[in-house]
């Protein structure tokens, strides 16, 4: 009796010991198997949220696209590509379908693009970057000569010199205003050109024009000073006054909608699709009242026709493709402001707001410049908004900082085939040969680091056991060197 009294109490003494190490245990451990189980968590995260969402999803996750879902895949918007989501879904910008990518994969310019910009809103504020949209305006250029009152046959006439290079344009029949300071807050009396007479003294080329002034009070005398101040609209002038200029009244029937690839504007069609060169499916845009859609085919410009099912005879039957034809205000001319304009010497670029926060490098062509604004022959679309404030600090970021603009394919495009243009040979004294340049443009990446050449400079030419290859910089040459067999594929055009 007295054994197992013993025995009960030795077992519940241990019974105690043990609870108390237990407790002890909890006490000491409790933070190592916290962070135990949070390491667990985040390594198995994947696989626990895959598995929640297929208990919590139920029907809906039987659908193969979302199956397709996973932490390395996201779905953007090839319109708006500020446009990023976890899910397939429709852009809320444009309602375009979503398409998806791998996470980290560069996103394809559109046709025109030379680069993008992707800013958050407070780099745009502490920027003052401001963009406005790009409109038709009655420009005119204009050009001041200086010269002498006469009044032949009683009429009064100004007679001036201009050199030719700085206004080619003057004929007869513009338009001018003439002052002059000897009846100062008399003027201007306005006149036109009757008389331009091309000459040439010591090389240089002149005009002698004569502007005939409406003087009906004869205040103008012989010999006084004239002031002359030349104006043509810049409608007037080639190329504007070529373009279209108003559009026709709208024919029932025509089309006032068409689908336009977001890579490639002059993909169009006239019913929902995809565009045949990539199979991007094309959003929908309605055409205003200065727009009309007319046919044409792209191997013959110069066959169009202002209806559907037309064909080209040149191409054997081959039928007439949509295209968007832009009118313009008669005597105005679509116009961007001087500050909107980066001229870097061998390009003209405006930035383009794509979308909040979203700014596209496009390169334009210019007419000259008329007072504060430049007329656009082409690269704009009227409605477009153009950044006015802020366009040489968003060039600079790109040149500073090409990380944020190459993040697309196309980006550093051109930057790249003029760099692989310049290469840099082994000897200081070897010029790089033809056979160089396009060998290094048919590669196209540096095999190291797998970025386009020219990107981070002149690519650097490096031979290897008699193999001739291009690098991004003087910094791939050593690893290059030292184990060439690794990167002999990604070297490969």
């Amino acid at each position: 009796m007295g054994g197992s009294w013993t025995t009960a109490i030795r077992a519940r003494a241990w019974a105690r010991r043990a609870r108390a190490a237990i407790r002890l245990l909890q006490v000491r451990l409790r933070i190592p198997i916290a962070l135990l189980l949070a390491a667990l968590a985040v390594g198995w995260w994947d696989e626990l949220r895959n598995r929640w969402d297929r208990m919590t999803r139920g029907a809906v996750a039987a659908d193969a696209t979302m199956r397709a879902v996973s932490s390395e895949v996201e779905f953007f918007c090839p319109m708006d590509p500020g446009v990023i989501a976890a899910w397939p879904g429709k852009c809320g910008v444009c309602h375009m379908a979503l398409v998806s990518r791998k996470k980290g994969d560069a996103s394809m310019l559109p046709d025109g693009v030379i680069a993008r910009m992707q800013l958050s809103p407070y780099r745009v504020q502490l920027a003052g970057v401001l963009a406005v949209a790009a409109d038709f305006r009655p420009l005119s250029r204009t050009h001041r000569a200086v010269g002498a009152i006469d009044r032949p046959d009683g009429r009064a006439v100004a007679r001036c010199e201009v050199a030719a290079r700085r206004a080619p344009w003057i004929a007869p029949g513009v338009a001018a205003a003439v002052d002059t300071e000897d009846l100062p807050g008399r003027g201007p009396w306005e006149g036109r050109v009757t008389t331009a007479d091309r000459r040439v003294v010591d090389g240089l080329e002149s005009f002698h024009i004569e502007v005939e002034v409406d003087d009906p009070d004869e205040a103008l005398r012989p010999g006084m000073q004239a002031e002359a101040v030349l104006r043509i609209p810049a409608a007037e002038l080639e190329p504007f006054r070529s373009q279209r200029a108003d559009p026709p009244p709208r024919r029932p029937g025509d089309p006032v909608q068409v689908y336009v690839c977001p890579d490639h504007p002059d993909s169009i069609g006239l019913t929902p699709g995809r565009c045949p060169e990539d199979q991007t499916a094309r959003a929908m845009r309605t055409l205003d009242d200065r727009r009309r859609v007319g046919w044409w085919c792209p191997m013959h410009p110069e066959v169009v026709a202002d209806r559907p099912e037309a064909t080209c005879a040149a191409c054997g039957g081959m039928e007439l493709r949509p295209r968007v034809l832009t009118f313009r205000p008669e005597g105005q001319v679509l116009a961007v402001p001087e500050s909107a304009v980066v001229d870097t010497g061998e390009r003209t670029v405006v930035f383009v707001e794509s979308m909040p926060g979203t700014f596209d490098a496009v390169e334009v062509a210019l007419g000259p410049r008329c007072g504060d604004d430049y007329p656009v022959v082409r690269g704009l679309e009227a409605g477009q908004k153009v950044v006015v404030s802020g366009a040489f600090l968003l060039d600079a970021e790109t040149r500073l900082n090409p990380s944020l603009a190459a993040g697309y394919f196309g980006a550093a495009r051109r930057r790249a085939e003029e760099a692989v243009t310049a290469v840099v040979a082994e000897k200081a004294d070897a010029a790089p040969s033809p056979a160089d340049r396009e060998a290094a443009r048919r590669q196209a990446v540096c095999p190291v680091t797998r970025k386009p050449l020219g990107s981070m400079g002149t690519p650097v030419r490096v031979e290897v056991d008699g193999r001739v290859v291009f690098l991004c910089c003087s910094g791939c040459e050593a690893k290059y060197r030292r184990d060439p067999a690794k990167y002999s594929g990604a070297a490969a055009p």
